[in-house]
């Protein structure tokens, strides 16, 4: 079996070869090497991991090998740009910015948070006698009993909450500073201290702003302190994050990178309108046509539902009784609203100077014998810049990124392990 060396080839040719020759088979939780961007090997089992947590996940085995394969290649390729984004990033310490520390503590405090609130609640169990006598208020009844167990699980877990917040504060010596709580107080007034805490008002400042009141000062301070409280007893729990830490970096880098490379490229609208003015095309909206349709097996068929058509009868009927097209007969031959340079071009030929419901002579392709008639068009137009601007960003974004990730996978060298062939 041969493999794809170094810089032979572009991302789409991998791409393709990938969908021709990399099977499910194949695929499917095996350590199998598909590329290597710098020291980061990507396997096979990496990738069905995450096809796996895909949206498209729960439909994936209905689709055939081919759509799978190139599924698989779409979302290789994304991978490959993900860890050339980030092994970029690293490279440009975007990783020691403050904006990104601070989004990695506001993480780490989150996730420390949720954790200690969890094992809070999990602690809490129905008594057995109260499930006993529940089963009895409401025999039958699985739902009513349900909700009274979450009704009892929610009001212990309020209690809980007080509770274990009233202990840490005891436990790490706080001490809240409630006469400070001044609108107009400095940066780096202290609100709130205990054993390895501090709240300033400099941590509130960040917050969305609106009239921070007294109150409003008040009510961070303790919201700031329950989440510095129950991190550092997380931490003391010896709770390790490290692996849930990384994930965000593998995710949030990328995406940092990817915004400083858009502020660098867009400054203003000036080469966005450039690059609509060497795309006019993205800004010509094609007319459409409102098509019905009905496909028969055989040329005989088509002519007898064509006179049957001409001496009234309705296309859209037949087309729901007699249509080989499953979604032409499912929708009784109404095809919706179609871009005039969509679909078959025999058919579009033949019916681009038909009357509106006019119905075709037979046109013969690969799926049957048609017979088509318009029913409506709407002309196309050119519409200008302003109104096409955001698909101007997402292709002039597109084809700079592009070339962008073609320069990353020459600096760090990517190589390519998937099959050409037997």
């Amino acid at each position: 079996m041969k493999f794809i060396q170094p810089g032979h080839r572009s991302l789409q040719v991998v791409l393709a070869l990938f969908a021709l020759y990399f099977t499910g088979a194949q695929a499917a939780g095996s350590d199998q090497p598909l590329v290597s961007v710098g020291t980061q090997m990507i396997t096979a089992a990496d990738l069905e991991k995450v096809l796996r947590s895909a949206p498209f996940a729960t439909n994936f085995n209905t689709l055939d090998e081919k759509e799978q394969a190139f599924l698989r290649g779409g979302t290789l390729q994304r991978l490959v740009a993900a860890q050339l984004l980030f092994l970029e990033a690293k490279a440009q310490q975007l990783d020691r910015t403050e904006s990104f520390r601070d989004e990695l503590e506001k993480f780490r405090l989150g996730l420390l948070h949720r954790r200690f609130m969890e094992q809070l609640r999990e602690g809490i169990q129905l008594p057995e006698q109260m499930r006993a006598q529940m089963k009895q208020e409401f025999t039958g009844n699985h739902d009513a009993i349900k909700a009274a167990e979450s009704a009892f699980i929610a009001d212990k877990y309020r209690q809980a909450r007080i509770e274990a917040i009233r202990d840490l504060r005891q436990r790490y010596h706080v001490r809240v500073y409630a006469e400070r709580f001044d609108p107009g107080a400095t940066a780096e007034t202290l609100l709130l201290e205990g054993d390895g805490i501090r709240v300033t008002y400099a941590d509130l400042l960040h917050l969305p702003e609106k009239e921070k009141t007294r109150e409003w000062i008040e009510h961070q301070v303790y919201a700031r302190g329950e989440l510095l409280l129950t991190s550092k007893a997380a931490l003391d729990q010896g709770i390790d994050l490290s692996r849930e830490l990384d994930s965000f970096s593998a995710e949030r880098l990328p995406a940092a990178l990817i915004e400083k490379l858009q502020a660098q490229w867009i400054p203003n609208d000036e080469p966005l309108e450039a690059y609509f003015q060497r795309h006019p095309e993205i800004g010509e909206l094609l007319s459409r046509r409102h098509i019905g349709q009905l496909i028969l097996s055989s040329r005989d068929e088509a002519e007898q539902m064509r006179q049957r058509i001409l001496s009234g009868e309705s296309l859209f009927n037949l087309a729901g009784q007699y249509s080989v097209d499953p979604y032409g007969r499912q929708h009784r031959g109404d095809m919706g609203w179609i871009k005039e340079d969509r679909g078959d071009p025999r058919i579009n030929a033949a019916i681009a100077n038909l009357e509106d419901g006019e119905i075709s002579g037979i046109i013969e392709t690969p799926m049957g014998f048609h017979l088509v008639t318009v029913l409506e068009r709407k002309p196309g137009e050119i519409r200008p810049f302003e109104r096409v601007k955001d698909k101007v960003r997402q292709n002039f974004l597109a084809e700079k990124m592009s070339g962008y990730l073609l320069e990353l996978e020459q600096k760090y060298q990517v190589v390519w392990h998937l099959p050409t062939g037997s």
